[in-house]
Parts: C-alpha cells; structure tokens; sequence
C-alpha cells in the first residue's frame, strides 16, 4: 500500500508524534509512505523519524504567524495554497491520504484523485493554540472562525471518507460537530525509550535535590503553565525546595515570565525552552511529578510518556487522555484549579508508596496497550478497509 500522509509542520508535537511514528512502522512492514509538509524541524526529533521520505516545497514554509487577524487569514492561506502545490506534484503515486491537522484536509479536497483520505483527527476547527487569545479578544476574528465552520463542514462532507480520532472525548466533538462516526485509536508511546533509566538525570540539568515538578508543551493560554506557576508558590510554603521545570515554547513565555517575577520565584522555575527526545526522557526520569493541566486537550501524550519513565502524572479531567488515567487508575485527575493541583501534588509526594504502584501499573498499561506497533497496526486496518470499498465501488 503507497500511503501520502499531509500534515501542515513537522516538529515534535503529539499530533506530528503519531503521524511520524505510523509511517515508521508502515515503513518497517512493507508499505510506501511519505510525508507532505511544508517544514521539517529534525532538530528534536529521533534520527529514525528525521530520515523518513518527505515530500516539501521547493522552499520551506513557516509556521503561520497569529499576531491578528489579518494575519492568521493571510498564513493560513499561504499553507492551504502551498500545501495544494506539494500533493499536486506527488498525489497520483500513492493509494490512500491520510491528512491530518488543519489545513491539511481542506487541501486534499482541492486534490483528491480518487484515492480514499482518511482524517487522522486531534480537534475539530477551532479557536486552540495561539488562536485562542485572539478569538478572546477580537469580535472580528470570532465572526471569521464562524464563516470558517461553515466552509470546514462542506470540506469534511466532500473530502474525508473516513476519520480516526485519539480519545472517546475527540469522538464526541466530532459527531456533534460533523455528524460523523469516528474511529478511536489511542496514539502510542516508544516504552521501551522512556523507561530506560537516566540515573544521572538530576545532576545533568543541574536541578538539584528537591521535590521536583514538570510540564511540557506549548507556551501557550490552554496549557494552563500560569496554573502550575501559581501552584508551585503555595507549594513552597509547606514544601521547602520544590522546584518547576517548564519545557516549550509559545507567545506565553512573556506572560509566564512575568508571573514568575511577581511571585518572587526565579529560582525556582527553569524554563527549558525546546529540547530533543533525550532530554526530555531524561526530564521525565528527573521530576518527582508531571504536571498536564491543561484545558481543551482532546488527548494528551505526555502523560504517558512520564509514565513510561515512571513518573506520575496529575491530569486536568476534561482532557482526552482523563478517561483512560482514571479508568485504569494510572494517575491523578483532578479539577485543574490551583488549589487542587497543591492537593494533588501534596498528596502524590507525601505518600511514595501508594503512588509507586500506581506507576506500576500505569506503566503495565502503557507497555501492552499504547505501543505503536499496535496503533500502527489499527491504523492499517482502517486504510486497508477504505480501500477494499473503494475498490468495491463504494464510499
């Protein structure tokens, strides 16, 4: 099977995480698959996911800038447009589409010859990412997101023949949204990666002996990093030498920047800025809590990913990836307020022996269940079904 995956960026995201890692293990069992993006940032990214095909522009496009309004709608053109000119070059070589975030499936529709295109779907449209601080703040762009929604419905109902989503939550969004079945298939964590020890975490970062907290993701509102920031200065008055690692980068980074200093807390929130795959194992293995209190996740990777390394995760309960922690009772979920993450954080580090096996198990969990040879090996099932019925005439 010859598979073209389109996905707007390639950086170590979760979204791009999963897309990278399919097309890996499609690889590694015998079917043709290549990348259509429009930048690639190898800089992270392990050396097996670097190497994979690509298919680019003749020259790079950057992330879409955010500042207003006139400028998102104008770089989001620029990516529908340039993304439409890559598939145009190499579409008719491969089988199947499988698209990914916006705008990568409106340009399928611009391009669709013939082949089914699956919709490998993190969020329905909306006002997320850096988005998110200019839909609160401008009637305008809210007015142009609404217009936006009314287009996107006819893209899905013209271009997608079928859709795969990460959490029950995603699910949910999507039918409401679209009217559309989803398929749910947890995306993956490489185990056998994050659970190899670090002993020397601590002392390669400098981080010293103390209670230990971390987040990772983008410096942006939804993340929530101005929460764990908050959290961390109740925290010091009972627990003396707690420290707040933060890894990414965003528009917040100023915002946070200034809370930190109006809490007095410089030394003791370490902003790391965007680091490789090693590092971050290394983090994990450093930090005595991970912290994903962010809002309007329709999933959530590192979690498991922390788990993986034996580290536990609290966990904002309206996120995707909530379900499955509390479930399997493989993490703490909780109200993602301030006083509730100093609850949770108190508690995960007051009592090492309860909380030891609910890593024990989580990472039971994570090992059998959230490997990547078995999303791999689901998402093939789905791209194999769409193209027998096509094959069969039908849609």
């Amino acid at each position: 099977m010859r598979v073209l995956c389109v996905t707007p960026h390639v950086f170590a995201g979760g979204a791009e995480k999963g897309a990278l890692n399919l097309a890996h293990h499609l690889n590694t069992n015998g079917c043709q698959v290549r990348i259509a993006t429009l930048s690639v940032d190898v800089r992270t990214l392990p050396p097996h996911l670097a190497k994979l095909p690509y298919a680019l522009p003749e020259t790079p496009v950057a992330s879409p800038r955010m500042e207003g309004v006139s400028a998102v709608v104008t770089s989001m053109l620029r990516e529908l447009r340039a993304l439409v000119g890559v598939l145009k070059t190499c579409v008719d070589e491969f089988d199947l589409l499988n698209v990914y975030n916006f705008p990568a499936y409106w340009a399928s529709s611009f391009v669709k010859n013939g082949s089914p295109v699956i919709w490998t779907c993190s969020e329905v449209l909306g006002p997320y990412g850096q988005t998110k601080d200019l839909y609160d703040r401008s009637p305008l762009f809210r007015a142009a997101l609404t217009g936006a929604s009314v287009v996107d419905q006819f893209m899905v109902d013209k271009g997608v023949d079928a859709i795969v989503t990460c959490s029950e939550l995603n699910r949910r969004l999507i039918k409401a949204r679209y009217g559309r079945d989803a398929l749910v298939i947890p995306t993956g964590v490489d185990y056998a990666f994050f659970s190899t020890e670090v002993p020397d975490a601590r002392a390669r970062f400098e981080l010293g002996e103390g209670p230990l907290l971390l987040q990772v993701g983008a410096l942006i509102q939804r993340k929530r990093q101005i929460a764990s920031i908050r959290a961390l200065k109740r925290l010091q008055r009972g627990l003396g030498g707690v420290k707040l690692v933060i890894v990414g980068e965003g528009p917040w980074k100023p915002i946070l920047e200034e809370e930190v200093r109006k809490l007095q807390l410089e030394a003791d929130v370490i902003f790391m800025g965007k680091v490789s795959e090693e590092e971050l194992r290394g983090l994990y293995h450093a930090c005595d809590v991970n912290l994903f209190p962010g809002r309007d996740q329709t999933w959530g990777l590192v979690p498991f990913e922390a788990l993986a390394a034996g580290t536990p995760s609290i966990v904002a309960e309206d996120c995707g990836a909530a379900a499955i922690i509390e479930r399997e009772g493989i993490g703490f979920v909780v109200n993602p307020s301030v006083e509730d993450l100093v609850a949770a954080v108190t508690g995960i580090l007051r009592h090492p022996a309860e909380v030891a096996d609910v890593v024990r198990r989580g990472q039971g969990y994570v090992e059998k269940n959230l490997n990547w040879e078995r999303y791999a090996s689901e998402v093939y099932g789905v791209f194999r079904d769409a193209c027998e019925q096509q094959k069969g005439g039908s849609r």
